[in-house]
């Protein structure tokens, strides 16, 4: 069927799907109950931990009657089966159970439906906690009560009757709460609303159950071991006072074989008193005996000793189905002489033990092992009305005489009634805890006449007694059987269920909220990530443009410095000299801006990366200074260097961007140095193969307040506005340094105060140098004298004033110069020509020079020929391609004759 109002769609019924919910329903309803079993309280019938309820309630919500049904069938035959039922309550009892626990589930759904505006809403705190109460607490409380009623007409006692129904209110109420709402999140029913995502709150509620159920349990069973400990104990005492009596019997026996073996004669009174003395109160028996050895031919002597006592029995009595009756003719007997005391036992005086059909094979055995002998249960001869008479018979021989039938005196007896000796209440304060059963020998059983039909507990003691191995089975009594009732496990189950509920609510109601905002997330996340792509894509434009304004800028300086160079090389009146080299100045100002912008946007696009070559700081740092040092002269400040020998070392690294450095920190303190003085000290040292290199350039300037000192590094910034109207400069070149300086693996930090001038310290990581190489100057001086004249170098450049740049600069070198406007147009030429070099520009029409440098390097004749880059834009890209080509060179637009010669001689070389 279908609901509306957004309540899912049911599975529609048919009959096999009804049978199959039938039958899964019973299988589960099987299994659940054999679980909850486990769990069950030590008197049965219930059990705290019994998911049966919640489970069944919940299928029965969402499947219909086909789950009633199972529940009624699976229940009739657990509790069949169930060993409290049998041994309480008759046998249709367990349907009557079962039908009980379904009324349950359809009066539970019946009153929801009568009570609640379906579908519940899940988005309402208050609905879930009034359906929880009313489904959870309130209806297994008329079921607990009637279940009450019915244990009534049970032998169980009225508190175990509390007990059980409790317990059964509890076990109900905690699986409804903690399992039925599963069910009706997972399933579509026309009962719950759908919940936004319910998982998290259906994991919390099975993992509250589960812990709460685990607390319990190990409450319950530690309880369980103690009182299971506690019974154990009370019996001890019980066994002890066995072994005591059995020592103290033995002692009997043993101090009567000493008493024989000393004494010729010994009379009755004798032996009256000396059984008076030895005997111990403690030890409740019925008798000390004598049995002297007696032939054939002194029977008529010894009966006439019985006739002149006046006794009963005046003859020699043996036991007969008939009764007693006077012994028939044998070798010897052994009749009872003596008894201690006689009163109560006369009846027993005579009887000829040896031809007894119980005792008889217990003496021989005593005689044969020469050791202590106890009967099997049998009837004593004077309390003929009970079998739990038993005796126990020690042999006495002639002293230091061996263990024969000839040297036999007689034999000693302690006639015990078990009832008497084995009652607990004599002297064991703990025996209204247990019953016990003792057995011995064969088939020799002593049960306690109030033995328990079906105890809780249970214990065994295995002994010895005497010559035969015992077992004592103790049984825990009804009035022990109470304190099993634990109360205190059910505080573990109602604080655990209030604080797992508040945890599962909390759950859902977090997962619920956040799934909505969630939502609103994913709808505010789309709309950021659109503008931030947008902000990307306008990043990267801006990126580009800046680099391609750089490109731009530097072609047209390449000709303005590179005219002015050949101008001033050419010019000899001063003048002109002069004004010439403030162009060249100013170009090369221009050409740090343009350097800053192309390197800012390299590093903005994560595009600037590192050369690796081997040089000399000091070396570079020098050439840095020197570069500055007429700036310097011309403000009227001093510029000093220091660097320690350590520093001087050869260090593998890019030499280009350490000057950068240098420059950039000594260019921002001319800027702002009127005055005083500018140091550059460095240092260096090394740890393993890593040198960690420390450059401090310290200034006089006006220094910078603690306020702005943040913000210095950062992008087109300077102290203050003021700073840059008065100062000029783009505000890139200490961002560009801390870049820079973070790619070497240091950083770079600022010390400074208004007024007292600033120290920048700049912290490096180099590597040591693999092979050691000569200072870079030594091999400038050592090329300074090379001849470069007969070398045929070809130039590859579409600009017209880049190209009479070049071949000025070649034709002062005296260098073959040979021009080509495009890439097609250089392979072209080196059809026929084989050229010493080739100074290859990118940017070109018809064909790029890297596509011509690329049919350069496939071709078996021209391959050797060395390919340097000339270009105005040489990124990450453009080198990452070159090194695929095998090309490592490049010189960059605007450049100067030094840079041209430099890469000349190399080749040249």
């Amino acid at each position: 069927m279908h609901q509306q109002h957004g309540v899912r769609t049911q599975t529609p019924q048919t009959p096999l799907y009804n049978i199959w919910v039938f039958l899964a329903s019973l299988l589960l309803c099987l299994g659940l109950s054999l679980l909850g079993g486990w769990f069950a309280n030590p008197f049965g019938l219930t059990s705290v931990i019994w998911p049966v309820t919640g489970v069944m309630l919940g299928l029965y919500l969402v499947f219909g009657w086909p789950v009633a049904i199972a529940l009624l069938v699976g229940l009739s035959i657990s509790y069949h089966n169930d060993a409290a039922v049998i041994a309480h309550f008759p046998a249709q009892s367990a349907f009557l159970f079962a039908i009980l626990m379904t009324s349950h589930v359809v009066m539970v759904k019946w009153l929801i439906e009568i009570s609640f505006n379906l579908p519940l809403k899940t988005s309402r705190a208050s609905e879930i906690v009034k359906f929880l109460i009313f489904t959870g607490p309130i209806s297994a409380l008329p079921v607990a009560i009637i279940f009450a009623l019915g244990l009534f007409y049970s032998d169980l006692a009225p508190q175990v009757i509390t007990y059980l129904s409790v317990t059964k209110w509890v076990g109900d109420l905690f699986s409804i709460i903690f399992i039925t709402p599963i069910i009706l999140f997972t399933y579509p029913n026309h009962i719950v609303k759908k919940a936004r995502k319910p998982l998290a709150a259906s994991i919390t509620s099975v993992l509250a159950y589960c812990m709460i159920g685990f607390l319990f349990n190990l409450s319950q069973t530690n309880f369980e071991n103690q009182r299971q400990q506690q019974f154990i104990n009370s019996t001890r005492p019980f066994v002890e006072q066995i072994n005591s009596a059995q020592s103290t019997i033995k002692l009997y026996l043993k101090a009567l074989e000493a008493f024989f073996q000393a004494s010729e004669v010994v009379s009755r009174q004798e032996f009256s008193d000396f059984t008076a003395i030895v005997q111990d109160e403690r030890v409740q028996i019925r008798a000390i005996g004598w049995l002297p050895l007696v032939p054939e031919y002194n029977r008529s002597e010894f009966e006439a000793e019985l006739a002149r006592e006046q006794l009963k029995h005046s003859t020699i009595q043996q036991l007969t189905p008939s009764g007693f009756t006077k012994a028939a003719t044998q070798p010897f007997y052994l009749p009872i002489q003596y008894l201690a005391p006689l009163s109560g036992n006369e009846s027993a005086i005579g009887l000829d033990v040896i031809s007894h059909p119980i005792a008889g094979p217990a003496v021989k055995a005593a005689i044969e092992q020469g050791t202590f002998v106890v009967t099997p249960l049998l009837s004593l001869a004077q309390a003929q009305n009970k079998t739990t008479g038993v005796v126990v018979y020690y042999p006495v021989f002639r002293k230091n005489s061996p263990a024969l039938m000839q040297t036999l005196i007689g034999v000693t007896e302690v006639v015990l009634e078990l009832e008497v000796l084995l009652d607990p209440q004599q002297g064991v304060e703990s025996h209204w805890m247990f019953s016990y059963q003792l057995s011995y020998g064969e088939r020799n059983v002593y049960p306690q006449l109030s033995n328990e039909a079906a105890p809780l507990l249970a214990h065994q003691v295995e002994l010895n007694l005497f010559d035969k191995k015992g077992l004592i089975n103790f049984y825990s009594s009804d009035a022990f059987d109470l304190t099993l009732i634990n109360w205190a496990g059910f505080f573990i189950i109602v604080i655990g269920t209030a604080l797992g509920v508040v945890c599962v609510m909390f759950v859902f109601f977090i997962v619920s909220y956040n799934s909505s905002l969630t939502k609103k997330v994913n709808e505010s996340t789309q709309a950021l990530q659109k503008k931030n792509d947008e902000l990307v894509q306008a990043n990267e434009a801006k990126n580009l443009f800046l680099a391609n304004i750089s490109h731009e800028y530097r072609t047209p300086l390449n000709a303005i410095m590179g005219f002015c160079e050949i101008a001033q090389r050419e010019s000899k009146e001063p003048q002109t000299h002069n004004y010439l080299g403030k162009i060249h100045d100013a170009s090369l100002l221009l050409l740090g801006i343009v350097n800053d912008v192309l390197d800012f946007s390299k590093m903005q696009a994560g595009q600037l990366s590192l050369d690796a070559c081997e040089f000399n700081p000091a070396q570079a740092a020098e050439a840095a200074v020197e570069m500055l040092r007429d700036k310097a002269h011309d403000k009227g400040l001093t510029l000093t260097t220091h660097y320690e020998p350590l520093f001087s070392q050869q260090m593998e690294g890019d030499d280009i961007r350490f000057k950068q450095i240098i420059i950039n920190l000594l260019n921002n303190a001319l800027k702002f140095t009127e005055a005083g003085s500018i140091t550059l000290d460095a240092k260096a040292t090394l740890e393993g193969d890593t040198y960690y290199l420390t450059i401090c350039v310290r200034d006089t300037g006006i220094g910078i307040a603690s306020e702005h000192q943040t913000k210095l590094f950062q992008s087109f910034s300077q102290a203050e506005s003021a700073t840059t109207r008065k100062y000029g400069g783009t505000g890139l070149g200490l961002s560009i340094v801390k870049q820079l300086s973070n790619l070497m693996g240091g950083d770079v930090t600022l010390s400074s105060e208004l007024s007292k001038g600033s120290e920048f310290v700049v912290t490096l990581q180099l590597k040591k140098a693999s092979q050691l190489t000569a200072p870079q100057s030594e091999k400038e001086d050592s090329l300074n004298d090379v001849d470069l004249s007969g070398m045929s170098v070809l130039v590859v450049e579409d600009n017209k004033i880049n190209q009479i740049i070049v071949e000025k600069h070649l034709q002062n070198l005296s260098v073959k110069c040979a021009l080509a406007n495009d890439g097609q147009d250089a392979l072209d030429y080196l059809q026929t020509h084989t050229p010493d070099l080739i100074l290859m520009d990118l940017q070109m029409p018809n064909m790029d020079g890297f596509t011509a440098s690329e049919f350069i390097k496939k071709s078996e004749r021209l391959r050797t020929i060395p390919i340097v880059i000339l270009s105005a834009s040489v990124g990450k890209v453009e080198r990452d391609k070159a090194k695929e080509l095998g090309i490592d060179n490049f010189i960059n637009k605007p450049f100067n004759l030094a840079e041209l010669k430099a890469i000349l001689m190399k080749y040249q070389q």
